[in-house]
């Protein structure tokens, strides 16, 4: 799902961006595509809304609605900020095709953090915490529950004709059955979390964590979702936990606030959790970058089973 320049020209008339001067695709992302826009009047991303069913739509309204209380209230990072057509829109559509435009941040995000980074990232998701609990904005329903129920139920008749439908057959009913074993006891601390945040959903600039990005996954759950997603991405590589930097992680996080021993308890049933659902996904819904369905899979599978086998605690 890609732009011509047609409407890449119709997007910079519509959102009064100035004179288009060049652009490009940005490589990378799971699901959405991102263009550079560059025009007398600075540099600006195009995002393409990847799925246009009418809850997601609903859902790109919902984060619309926390970047603008971000931006409102004094967040000390920047955020994407939805900017408006001419007729006060969000949203431009062509055909099938729905997309929405920010002014592009300063500085880059990352495939890995190095050790100095992975700490202000610790302190800025502690911080995202703090800011996002006074949004006065009603709970949502959990969404990765129903995107993991909504899984399974997709995966009951699969006929095996590639390595992915090969791997699904093979581990959909032991992940059924690690779903229904896991028991996530957090009824604290519930808040619009980030759901994503990685490496390369955060800016450095001149060295230090300067913007956030990528708010697709917002959702209404307990923090601590937050921060044991961080930890599967910061703290594991080759299919294992590195406790020594998840401890590290932790400690940053809680010079800004203090996790509750419920909430510690909780991160390896929460890690395990959201292994469960980027498999289902990475089977069910990756569209973008279908050649990675399988190693996608595959990563979820080993980190699975060794965090089964040894006992991890924080």
């Amino acid at each position: 799902m890609k732009l011509s320049k047609k409407e890449i020209l119709e997007v910079a008339k519509q959102f009064d961006l100035g004179k288009m001067l060049n652009y490009k695709l940005i490589e990378g992302g799971l699901a959405n595509y991102n263009y550079i826009l560059k025009t007398n009047k600075g540099k600006f991303i195009i995002r393409i809304v990847g799925d246009t069913t009418r809850y997601k739509v609903e859902h790109l309204k919902l984060q619309f609605r926390v970047l603008y209380f971000l931006n409102e209230s004094g967040f000390p990072y920047s955020v994407p900020y939805p900017l408006k057509t001419r007729d006060s829109k969000n949203i431009l559509k062509f055909g099938n095709k729905k997309v929405w435009v920010y002014r592009m941040l300063r500085g880059n995000n990352r495939k890995k953090a190095n050790l100095i980074q992975m700490k202000q990232m610790a302190k800025a998701l502690a911080i995202y915490h703090k800011y996002i609990k006074n949004i006065k904005e009603k709970p949502t329903k959990d969404i990765s529950i129903q995107r993991v129920l909504r899984g399974f139920r997709k995966m009951k008749n699969i006929k095996e004709k590639t390595e992915e439908d090969r791997l699904a057959l093979q581990y959909r009913d032991y992940f059924k059955d690690l779903f229904k074993k896991i028991k996530i006891d957090v009824p604290e601390n519930r808040l619009f979390i980030h759901s994503d945040f990685d490496p390369s959903n955060v800016m450095f600039y001149n060295g230090k964590l300067d913007g956030i990005i990528d708010f697709d996954e917002t959702n209404y759950a307990p923090r601590v979702v937050d921060v044991a997603v961080s930890i599967r991405d910061l703290a594991c590589a080759n299919g294992r936990v590195d406790v020594k930097k998840a401890k590290i992680f932790l400690r940053e996080y809680e010079k800004v606030s203090k996790l509750s021993k419920k909430e510690k308890k909780a991160i390896i049933p929460i890690i395990l959790f959201c292994n469960i659902d980027f498999f289902l996904w990475a089977y069910v819904s990756m569209k973008k970058m279908p050649q990675d369905r399988k190693k996608y899979m595959k990563e979820m599978i080993v980190l699975t089973k060794n965090m089964l086998k040894k006992s991890v605690k924080f």
